[in-house]
């Protein structure tokens, strides 16, 4: 069966399930509802009225996310842009490594979905996201410092936090203009 809440399509399936369970399904953000068989379709149609704003709320992060992926897909890194971004790469670490008392062991460049940049603590090696060539240069050198602090700290806690602070200042304003803040 169908409705509607707030003129976006809910599908409920009666399933053999104890509770009424609500999924807002990626990528398109499509509601489905699964109920025991024995709830009646009124009682399942208050629970999602209830959580109207959640829905409204989660789908339309859901949304705006897939967005900024499909955007991500459009924008290509140029040939130019990571010889910029590798000349960066030096002259920040040339910059901080001194500073932090840290020594990495490789520095690479390469596509990645999730992540800006990734640290394996073990072998000292450093992986940086090709698309910060897209980003100011205060944003690459955010990254830089950030991995570079996992090899003094390898987890996000509060030394970690703390390190960044004394190193950086400015890191969570940087933070926030990659879109992870």
């Amino acid at each position: 069966m169908n409705y509607r809440i707030n003129d976006i399509p809910v599908a409920i399936e009666y399933r053999n399930v104890k509770n009424i369970n609500l999924y807002i399904k990626p990528p398109d953000g499509r509601i489905l509802v699964t109920a025991p068989r024995r709830v009646p379709k009124k009682r399942i149609m208050e629970f999602v009225e209830s959580k109207a704003g959640w829905i409204e709320q989660t789908r339309r992060r859901m949304l705006e996310a897939r967005g900024k992926q499909m955007a991500d897909r459009l924008t290509r890194v140029t040939k130019g842009q990571l010889e910029a971004m590798r000349s960066n790469v030096e002259k920040y670490v040339d910059r901080w490594e001194p500073v932090m008392g840290v020594h990495a062991s490789a520095w690479t460049l390469r596509d990645m979905k999730t992540r800006w940049g990734s640290c394996s603590v073990d072998s000292g090696r450093i992986r940086l996201n090709k698309r910060l060539a897209l980003y100011p240069e205060d944003c690459l050198e955010y990254v830089i410092v950030h991995e570079l602090c996992h090899l003094l700290e390898p987890s996000h806690n509060q030394r970690f936090k703390m390190l960044m602070g004394r190193f950086m200042p400015d890191w969570k304003e940087r933070k926030k203009r990659l879109g992870t803040g």
